[in-house]
């Protein structure tokens, strides 16, 4: 027993803002229905909220998943699964350009059809991810 200090891990830096920006997009599809079923502009305000919130933490995650691959050697920052993420925020960015506008072109039907699409591309990455199998973490002793 020569090595008898513990062995830790890390888990990647760009999970948790990450998450948080993928709860936001969501919320984002879910206030765009309400909004398209009830017509109330307060949905459409919550949507677009929703969106700014998540497009913050969204580029603080892909700053934080590039500190990952660069200075702490992580190898859980796979391209592909970062370019999924940017996919997710570029079409977030134009869904908050969308939502800018005024009441019901706001939202329906380019604001609801660009929430689905940013939603369709994270359920895809998170099935490649969830595919491979394998939880990133960097061992450090």
């Amino acid at each position: 027993m020569a090595n008898s200090r513990p062995v830790t891990t890390r888990r990647p830096l760009y999970r948790t803002p990450m998450a948080v920006a993928n709860v936001c997009f969501i919320g984002t599809l879910l206030t765009d229905l309400t909004y398209w079923r009830s017509a109330e502009m307060m949905w459409a305000n919550f949507s677009a909220w929703l969106l700014l919130a998540g497009l913050v933490m969204g580029v603080l995650a892909v700053l934080a998943a590039l500190v990952d691959l660069f200075t702490r050697r992580i190898l859980a920052v796979r391209g592909l699964y970062l370019f999924g993420y940017l996919a997710v925020l570029v079409l977030s960015l134009f869904n908050a350009l969308v939502h800018s506008r005024d009441a019901w072109t706001s939202v329906v039907p380019t604001g609801l059809i660009l929430s689905v699409a940013a939603v369709i591309v994270l359920l895809v990455v998170w099935l490649l991810e969830w595919s491979t199998g394998r939880t990133p973490v960097e061992v450090v002793e």
